[in-house]
Protein backbone atom coordinates (compact mmCIF):
# COMPACT_ATOMS: atom_id res chain seq x y z
CA UNK A 1 0.00 0.00 0.00
CA UNK A 2 2.84 2.39 0.83
CA UNK A 3 4.44 1.78 -2.58
CA UNK A 4 1.14 2.49 -4.37
CA UNK A 5 0.70 5.69 -2.35
CA UNK A 6 4.26 6.82 -3.11
CA UNK A 7 3.90 6.17 -6.83
CA UNK A 8 0.58 8.04 -6.94
CA UNK A 9 2.17 10.91 -4.99
CA UNK A 10 4.96 11.23 -7.55
CA UNK A 11 2.47 11.36 -10.44
CA UNK A 12 0.35 13.83 -8.48
CA UNK A 13 3.36 16.08 -7.94
CA UNK A 14 4.27 15.92 -11.64
CA UNK A 15 0.71 16.91 -12.61
CA UNK A 16 0.78 19.79 -10.14
CA UNK A 17 4.06 20.96 -11.70
CA UNK A 18 2.42 20.95 -15.16
CA UNK A 19 -0.60 22.85 -13.81
CA UNK A 20 1.73 25.39 -12.21
CA UNK A 21 3.61 25.92 -15.47
CA UNK A 22 0.32 26.54 -17.30
CA UNK A 23 -1.81 28.44 -14.78
CA UNK A 24 0.72 30.84 -13.27
CA UNK A 25 1.65 32.53 -16.58
CA UNK A 26 -2.08 33.05 -17.18
CA UNK A 27 -2.38 34.45 -13.66
CA UNK A 28 0.54 36.83 -14.27
CA UNK A 29 -0.93 38.08 -17.56
CA UNK A 30 -4.23 38.64 -15.74
CA UNK A 31 -2.44 40.74 -13.13
CA UNK A 32 -0.75 42.79 -15.83
CA UNK A 33 -4.06 43.43 -17.54
CA UNK A 34 -5.72 44.48 -14.27
CA UNK A 35 -2.87 46.91 -13.60
CA UNK A 36 -3.09 48.54 -17.02
CA UNK A 37 -6.88 48.69 -16.84
CA UNK A 38 -6.65 50.50 -13.50
CA UNK A 39 -4.09 52.91 -14.97
CA UNK A 40 -6.39 53.75 -17.89
CA UNK A 41 -9.73 53.70 -16.14
CA UNK A 42 -11.65 56.95 -16.21
CA UNK A 43 -15.37 57.10 -15.53
CA UNK A 44 -15.64 60.12 -17.84
CA UNK A 45 -14.52 58.01 -20.81
CA UNK A 46 -16.59 55.32 -22.48
CA UNK A 47 -15.87 51.83 -21.23
CA UNK A 48 -15.10 50.55 -24.74
CA UNK A 49 -12.46 53.24 -25.19
CA UNK A 50 -10.86 52.28 -21.86
CA UNK A 51 -10.75 48.65 -22.99
CA UNK A 52 -9.24 49.56 -26.36
CA UNK A 53 -6.57 51.69 -24.71
CA UNK A 54 -5.85 48.97 -22.13
CA UNK A 55 -5.57 46.28 -24.81
CA UNK A 56 -3.16 48.38 -26.84
CA UNK A 57 -0.86 49.11 -23.87
CA UNK A 58 -1.14 45.52 -22.62
CA UNK A 59 -0.03 44.05 -25.96
CA UNK A 60 2.86 46.49 -26.24
CA UNK A 61 4.17 45.82 -22.75
CA UNK A 62 3.65 42.05 -22.94
CA UNK A 63 5.51 41.91 -26.25
CA UNK A 64 8.51 43.35 -24.38
CA UNK A 65 8.14 41.63 -21.01
CA UNK A 66 7.44 38.11 -22.32
CA UNK A 67 10.91 37.77 -23.88
CA UNK A 68 12.41 39.25 -20.70
CA UNK A 69 10.64 36.66 -18.53
CA UNK A 70 11.60 33.91 -20.96
CA UNK A 71 15.27 34.92 -20.86
CA UNK A 72 15.08 35.14 -17.06
CA UNK A 73 13.72 31.59 -16.99
CA UNK A 74 16.48 30.32 -19.30
CA UNK A 75 19.14 31.98 -17.18
CA UNK A 76 17.69 30.34 -14.07
CA UNK A 77 17.61 26.91 -15.73
CA UNK A 78 20.99 26.94 -17.45
CA UNK A 79 23.01 28.77 -14.82
CA UNK A 80 21.29 27.36 -11.74
CA UNK A 81 23.95 24.71 -11.24
CA UNK A 82 26.81 27.20 -11.66
CA UNK A 83 25.15 29.61 -9.22
CA UNK A 84 24.62 26.83 -6.68
CA UNK A 85 28.16 25.48 -6.91
CA UNK A 86 29.58 29.00 -6.70
CA UNK A 87 28.00 29.35 -3.27
CA UNK A 88 28.71 25.81 -2.07
CA UNK A 89 32.30 25.38 -3.34
CA UNK A 90 31.73 21.77 -4.38
CA UNK A 91 34.15 19.86 -6.63
CA UNK A 92 33.64 16.89 -8.93
CA UNK A 93 35.18 13.50 -8.14
CA UNK A 94 35.86 10.54 -10.40
CA UNK A 95 34.91 6.90 -9.97
CA UNK A 96 38.57 6.12 -9.36
CA UNK A 97 38.76 8.59 -6.46
CA UNK A 98 35.78 7.15 -4.58
CA UNK A 99 34.47 3.88 -6.06
CA UNK A 100 32.30 3.06 -3.02
CA UNK A 101 30.15 6.18 -3.38
CA UNK A 102 29.88 5.67 -7.12
CA UNK A 103 28.73 2.08 -6.63
CA UNK A 104 26.08 3.12 -4.10
CA UNK A 105 24.60 5.79 -6.39
CA UNK A 106 24.96 3.68 -9.54
CA UNK A 107 23.19 0.66 -8.03
CA UNK A 108 20.24 2.83 -6.97
CA UNK A 109 20.04 4.32 -10.46
CA UNK A 110 20.15 0.88 -12.11
CA UNK A 111 17.27 -0.28 -9.91
CA UNK A 112 15.11 2.54 -11.31
CA UNK A 113 16.49 2.69 -14.85
CA UNK A 114 18.07 6.10 -14.34
CA UNK A 115 21.37 7.39 -15.74
CA UNK A 116 24.01 7.78 -13.06
CA UNK A 117 24.36 11.47 -12.08
CA UNK A 118 27.61 13.34 -11.66
CA UNK A 119 28.92 13.09 -8.11
CA UNK A 120 30.51 16.04 -6.35
CA UNK A 121 32.09 16.47 -2.94
CA UNK A 122 31.71 19.57 -0.77
CA UNK A 123 34.79 19.91 1.41
CA UNK A 124 33.08 20.59 4.72
CA UNK A 125 33.20 18.55 7.94
CA UNK A 126 29.48 19.06 8.57
CA UNK A 127 26.92 16.57 7.25
CA UNK A 128 24.65 17.48 4.34
CA UNK A 129 23.85 16.68 0.72
CA UNK A 130 21.84 18.09 -2.17
CA UNK A 131 20.98 17.42 -5.82
CA UNK A 132 20.55 19.72 -8.78
CA UNK A 133 19.85 19.09 -12.46
CA UNK A 134 18.44 20.27 -15.76
CA UNK A 135 17.24 16.77 -16.63
CA UNK A 136 17.75 13.20 -15.45
CA UNK A 137 20.65 12.89 -17.94
CA UNK A 138 22.43 15.97 -16.59
CA UNK A 139 22.07 15.72 -12.83
CA UNK A 140 24.48 16.27 -9.95
CA UNK A 141 24.43 14.85 -6.44
CA UNK A 142 26.64 16.62 -3.91
CA UNK A 143 27.76 15.05 -0.61
CA UNK A 144 29.65 16.89 2.08
CA UNK A 145 32.91 15.30 3.18
CA UNK A 146 31.66 15.11 6.76
CA UNK A 147 28.58 13.13 5.67
CA UNK A 148 30.68 10.55 3.81
CA UNK A 149 33.11 10.22 6.74
CA UNK A 150 30.55 10.00 9.55
CA UNK A 151 27.65 8.01 8.07
CA UNK A 152 27.81 4.29 7.40
CA UNK A 153 27.13 2.70 4.02
CA UNK A 154 23.41 2.07 4.67
CA UNK A 155 22.86 5.66 5.76
CA UNK A 156 24.76 7.08 2.76
CA UNK A 157 22.62 4.89 0.50
CA UNK A 158 19.47 6.32 2.12
CA UNK A 159 20.72 9.87 1.60
CA UNK A 160 21.57 9.11 -2.05
CA UNK A 161 18.08 7.63 -2.55
CA UNK A 162 16.55 10.77 -1.05
CA UNK A 163 18.45 12.98 -3.50
CA UNK A 164 17.60 10.72 -6.45
CA UNK A 165 13.92 11.15 -5.57
CA UNK A 166 14.31 14.91 -5.96
CA UNK A 167 15.70 14.26 -9.43
CA UNK A 168 12.84 11.89 -10.33
CA UNK A 169 10.25 14.40 -9.08
CA UNK A 170 11.92 17.33 -10.89
CA UNK A 171 11.79 19.33 -7.67
CA UNK A 172 14.60 21.67 -8.73
CA UNK A 173 12.66 22.62 -11.87
CA UNK A 174 9.59 23.44 -9.80
CA UNK A 175 11.58 25.58 -7.37
CA UNK A 176 13.14 27.55 -10.24
CA UNK A 177 9.69 28.16 -11.76
CA UNK A 178 8.32 29.43 -8.44
CA UNK A 179 11.33 31.74 -7.96
CA UNK A 180 10.82 33.22 -11.45
CA UNK A 181 7.10 33.67 -10.72
CA UNK A 182 7.91 35.59 -7.53
CA UNK A 183 10.37 37.73 -9.49
CA UNK A 184 7.66 38.43 -12.12
CA UNK A 185 5.17 39.52 -9.44
CA UNK A 186 7.84 41.80 -8.00
CA UNK A 187 8.31 43.31 -11.47
CA UNK A 188 4.59 44.05 -11.79
CA UNK A 189 4.59 45.57 -8.29
CA UNK A 190 7.53 47.78 -9.28
CA UNK A 191 5.69 49.01 -12.39
CA UNK A 192 2.62 49.94 -10.37
CA UNK A 193 4.65 51.57 -7.61
CA UNK A 194 6.74 53.71 -9.97
CA UNK A 195 3.74 54.75 -12.05
CA UNK A 196 1.92 55.77 -8.89
CA UNK A 197 4.98 57.59 -7.53
CA UNK A 198 6.11 59.49 -10.63
CA UNK A 199 3.00 59.99 -12.75
CA UNK A 200 1.78 63.59 -13.04
CA UNK A 201 -1.58 64.47 -11.52
CA UNK A 202 -4.38 64.20 -14.03
CA UNK A 203 -7.44 66.31 -13.51
CA UNK A 204 -9.50 63.86 -15.57
CA UNK A 205 -8.59 60.93 -13.35
CA UNK A 206 -11.11 59.91 -10.76
CA UNK A 207 -10.53 58.82 -7.20
CA UNK A 208 -12.02 55.38 -7.84
CA UNK A 209 -9.35 54.72 -10.51
CA UNK A 210 -6.58 55.56 -8.04
CA UNK A 211 -8.28 53.50 -5.36
CA UNK A 212 -8.39 50.47 -7.70
CA UNK A 213 -4.72 50.87 -8.51
CA UNK A 214 -3.82 51.14 -4.82
CA UNK A 215 -5.80 47.97 -4.10
CA UNK A 216 -3.95 46.09 -6.86
CA UNK A 217 -0.64 47.40 -5.53
CA UNK A 218 -1.46 46.18 -2.02
CA UNK A 219 -2.54 42.77 -3.32
CA UNK A 220 0.70 42.41 -5.30
CA UNK A 221 2.76 43.39 -2.27
CA UNK A 222 0.87 40.82 -0.16
CA UNK A 223 1.47 38.11 -2.78
CA UNK A 224 5.12 39.01 -3.23
CA UNK A 225 6.15 39.33 0.42
CA UNK A 226 4.00 36.66 2.07
CA UNK A 227 1.77 34.35 0.04
CA UNK A 228 4.14 33.18 -2.71
CA UNK A 229 7.14 32.73 -0.37
CA UNK A 230 4.97 30.72 2.04
CA UNK A 231 3.66 28.60 -0.85
CA UNK A 232 7.22 27.97 -2.02
CA UNK A 233 8.29 26.91 1.47
CA UNK A 234 5.23 24.66 1.92
CA UNK A 235 5.95 22.92 -1.39
CA UNK A 236 9.60 22.51 -0.39
CA UNK A 237 8.63 20.87 2.92
CA UNK A 238 6.15 18.53 1.25
CA UNK A 239 8.75 17.44 -1.28
CA UNK A 240 11.15 16.62 1.59
CA UNK A 241 8.57 14.30 3.17
CA UNK A 242 8.04 12.57 -0.17
CA UNK A 243 11.79 12.22 -0.81
CA UNK A 244 12.24 10.64 2.64
CA UNK A 245 9.43 8.15 2.03
CA UNK A 246 10.58 7.25 -1.46
CA UNK A 247 14.14 6.73 -0.16
CA UNK A 248 12.69 4.06 2.12
CA UNK A 249 10.99 2.42 -0.87
CA UNK A 250 14.24 2.46 -2.87
CA UNK A 251 16.37 1.01 -0.06
CA UNK A 252 13.72 -1.06 1.81
CA UNK A 253 15.27 0.23 5.03
CA UNK A 254 13.47 2.92 7.00
CA UNK A 255 15.89 2.61 9.91
CA UNK A 256 18.79 3.74 7.70
CA UNK A 257 16.93 6.91 6.67
CA UNK A 258 15.92 7.61 10.27
CA UNK A 259 19.43 7.16 11.67
CA UNK A 260 20.89 9.25 8.83
CA UNK A 261 18.54 12.14 9.64
CA UNK A 262 19.31 11.85 13.35
CA UNK A 263 23.05 12.10 12.70
CA UNK A 264 22.76 14.86 10.09
CA UNK A 265 20.58 16.99 12.38
CA UNK A 266 23.40 17.17 14.94
CA UNK A 267 25.72 18.97 12.51
CA UNK A 268 24.04 20.09 9.28
CA UNK A 269 25.39 23.63 9.17
CA UNK A 270 27.39 24.40 6.02
CA UNK A 271 28.99 27.82 6.35
CA UNK A 272 29.58 28.24 2.61
CA UNK A 273 25.87 27.80 1.83
CA UNK A 274 24.13 31.07 2.64
CA UNK A 275 21.55 31.40 -0.14
CA UNK A 276 17.98 30.20 0.50
CA UNK A 277 17.78 28.84 -3.05
CA UNK A 278 20.65 26.46 -2.25
CA UNK A 279 19.52 25.66 1.29
CA UNK A 280 16.14 24.46 0.02
CA UNK A 281 17.86 21.72 -2.00
CA UNK A 282 19.78 20.21 0.92
CA UNK A 283 18.61 17.12 2.80
CA UNK A 284 18.53 19.29 5.94
CA UNK A 285 18.59 23.07 6.25
CA UNK A 286 22.34 23.92 6.25
CA UNK A 287 21.71 27.17 8.15
CA UNK A 288 19.70 25.74 11.02
CA UNK A 289 20.91 24.89 14.49
CA UNK A 290 19.85 21.86 16.47
CA UNK A 291 17.16 23.36 18.65
CA UNK A 292 13.44 23.11 19.29
CA UNK A 293 11.48 24.76 16.50
CA UNK A 294 8.33 26.79 17.04
CA UNK A 295 5.27 26.73 14.78
CA UNK A 296 6.28 30.08 13.24
CA UNK A 297 9.82 28.81 12.63
CA UNK A 298 8.46 25.73 10.86
CA UNK A 299 6.09 27.88 8.79
CA UNK A 300 9.02 29.86 7.35
CA UNK A 301 11.36 26.88 7.00
CA UNK A 302 12.42 25.09 3.81
CA UNK A 303 12.44 21.75 5.66
CA UNK A 304 10.15 20.00 8.14
CA UNK A 305 11.70 19.43 11.56
CA UNK A 306 13.70 16.20 11.86
CA UNK A 307 11.40 14.80 14.62
CA UNK A 308 8.40 15.30 12.30
CA UNK A 309 10.23 13.60 9.43
CA UNK A 310 11.19 10.69 11.64
CA UNK A 311 7.60 10.24 12.84
CA UNK A 312 6.46 10.12 9.22
CA UNK A 313 9.17 7.58 8.33
CA UNK A 314 8.13 5.22 11.09
CA UNK A 315 4.94 4.52 9.09
CA UNK A 316 6.90 2.81 6.33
Amino acid sequence: MAVIWLQSSIWSNRLKTIYLLILFPLFLFGLFYAVFFAMNYNSAVEFSQVLDSTNKIFLQVISVLTPVLFVRMLISFFFYRQIIFKFSWAKAITRKENPEIYNIVENLCISRGLPTPNIWILEDDSMNAFATWLSEKSAWIVFSRGLLNRLDKREIEAVAAHELTHIINRDSLLMVVIIVIIWAVATIWEIVFRWWLYSRPNSDSKDNSKALLIMIWLVLMFLWYLIFPLVRLAISRKREYLADAWAVELTSDNRAMISALEKISTDAQIESIKKNTVAALCIEDPKSKKEKRSFIWNLFSTHPSVPDRIEALKKY
